[in-house]
This record gives C-alpha cells, sequence and structure tokens, in this order.
C-alpha cells in the first residue's frame, strides 16, 4: 500500500535524523614513544580530559607488527600519538586511522602531515626561551648560542633578533659533528656568561649534555636548556612545554574527529604555556643565587 505524503515525509526525516546521529564513540588508542616523563604527562593530560575508553599502548613494549595487529582489533575512533617515535609509527603502520600526534616538536620536518593527520605542537619559540633566560640569569650580557641543523631553519634568525632586541650579545656555535662540541665549547665558555643548549637535534643527545654540563659547572657559566629532565639532571634552568596541557588539547582534536571532521582539516594547535625551571643545588654550586622575583610561571627544584 502506498503511504500517504505525510506519512512519507515522517518517514523522511527519521531517517535523516538517525543519519545525521552520530555513531557510538569507540576507544581512542593512547600510544606513547617511551616512559619519557614529558610522555607521561602528556599522556596524564589527554586521560584526564577524555572521557571514554582508552587502550593504552608502549611503543617500546612490543615488535612493530604484533603493536600493529593489536592497534587493528580495536578498530579505534583515532590513535593519540606521544612523541615522535609513536608518531611516524602510526603514519606509517595504520593507514587510514585518525592519527592525533602530541609532544612533537617540528612535525613539518618529518612529514606529519596528511588527510589522516593532526596535532599538538609542543615546540618552545626562541623568543620565549630567550627570555625565560634573561629571567633566570639576569646578569648575562654575552650568551652562547650551541646550534646544529637549527641554523637551516628560521630559528636561528629569530634568535638574533630576539638577542639584538633585548641587548644581549649572541655568541654563535654551530656544530655540524659531535666530535667538534669539545673544542668549539672549552673556546667559547670564557668568553660568555650563559650557556644556551636549544633542543637541536644535532645536540640533544646524552653525550652532549654531559659534556656541557660538565662545562658549565666546572666553569660557573649557567646552562640553559630545553627540558626540566635536564634541569633535574643537573642543568641551572630551562624552559619546558606544558606537556599536560598539550595532553588536554589533543583531546579537542579528537572530539572534533568523532564529530565526523577528517583530522586533516583540523588545523594543528600549538601548546603556548610554558614552565620556567631552575635548579637550586645547580645555582649554589655555582656561588649564585636564584632570583626571586621571576614571574610566570615557575618552579625552583633542590
Amino acid at each position: 500500500m502506498r503511504r500517504s505524503g505525510p506519512a512519507l515525509a515522517l518517514g523522511v526525516a527519521l531517517l535523516s535524523l538517525l543519519a545525521a546521529r552520530p555513531a557510538t564513540a569507540g576507544s581512542v588508542v593512547l600510544l606513547r614513544s617511551g616512559e619519557l616523563e614529558a610522555y607521561n604527562a602528556a599522556a596524564d593530560g589527554f586521560r584526564r580530559a577524555h572521557n571514554g575508553p582508552i587502550v593504552d599502548l608502549l611503543l617500546t613494549a612490543t615488535a612493530p607488527g604484533d603493536l600493529e595487529h593489536a592497534i587493528a582489533r580495536e578498530h579505534p575512533d583515532c590513535v593519540v600519538a606521544v612523541g615522535l617515535r609513536a608518531a611516524l609509527f602510526a603514519r606509517d603502520h595504520l593507514p587510514r586511522v585518525p592519527i592525533v600526534y602530541c609532544a612533537v616538536q617540528n612535525p613539518e620536518e618529518h612529514n606529519l602531515a596528511s588527510a589522516w593527520i593532526t596535532g599538538v605542537r609542543t615546540e618552545v619559540s626562541p623568543e620565549a626561551e630567550l627570555a625565560a633566560l634573561r629571567r633566570a640569569v639576569p646578569d648575562a650580557k654575552r650568551v652562547g648560542l650551541f646550534f646544529g641543523r637549527v641554523a637551516e631553519t628560521r630559528v636561528l634568525e629569530r634568535a638574533r633578533a630576539a638577542a639584538a632586541q633585548s641587548g644581549i650579545e649572541l655568541v654563535e656555535a654551530r656544530i655540524t659533528d659531535l666530535g667538534d662540541l669539545a673544542h668549539t665549547a672549552r673556546d667559547l665558555a670564557p668568553r660568555v656568561d650563559a650557556l644556551w643548549m636549544p633542543a637541536d637535534p644535532v645536540l640533544a643527545t646524552p653525550e652532549a649534555f654531559r659534556f656541557l654540563l660538565e662545562l658549565s659547572l666546572r666553569m660557573r657559566r649557567p646552562l640553559f636548556v630545553f627540558s626540566d629532565a635536564l634541569v633535574r639532571a643537573g642543568a641551572y634552568a630551562g624552559l619546558e612545554p606544558d606537556f599536560e596541557h598539550a595532553g588536554a588539547l589533543a583531546e579537542q582534536a579528537v572530539l572534533r574527529i568523532r564529530a565526523g571532521e577528517r583530522a586533516g582539516d583540523i588545523p594543528v594547535a600549538r601548546e603556548k604555556e610554558a614552565r620556567l625551571v631552575i635548579n637550586q643545588s645547580t645555582a649554589r654550586a655555582m656561588g649564585r643565587d636564584v632570583p626571586q622575583d621571576l614571574g610566570g610561571r615557575v618552579e625552583v627544584v633542590p
């Protein structure tokens, strides 16, 4: 029997409503690159912000093939990849699965852009780093900047401009190979008031940090770094992004993906909050007092 006009219209409207209603939310895979404090903080921030089931996985705990199959079995709504290695794994092994990366610096250098990828950038600008260095070491007039691959980007130009604007003389030391570090750093240290070690791929190694830390303590030149963990390991001070808040920002992208947006259409977010960390024990060892009126977000560790 043919439906009447009003009945047919009601049926079409009901079908349209059902089609527009989002499907029941599934799980989200939270994949960490490792057990670094920054990764754990970002993961904690995401967990607190997320309302729904989470499958926690650690990249280093499972063979790549087994991990790929484990994620595929979950049929997740998306994968939140914390750290560069997790982001690259998800990109290379999980085609057509929406990916939200977090705690990744300079994602454009690693081809983290596609229709299936968005994320949260967590690098700190050189302007913010230099401003924090001035707060932590207010008497510094000449700052030795070590850099490697960073010279290939606009970061070095911005550091130069920020130094010129703030009245600091930047003494540059380009390190193309770690074998050059010892000679270059020993030559530079006596000529500056502080040492600046940015998050540069050439320099961000345990060997480079250990050498610069020993030189910093011996020469009593404050070493400014890019990580809370390095400050706790003995560096004088550093500026670290708020990784926990970055994790909460990743949840906003997850919500948009679940609402039907394509990951690649969601603009990459940028974590703008950062925390200045100062090592009080290192300050004492150098015969320095931690400045009292630092302002902003500051943590002084024993």
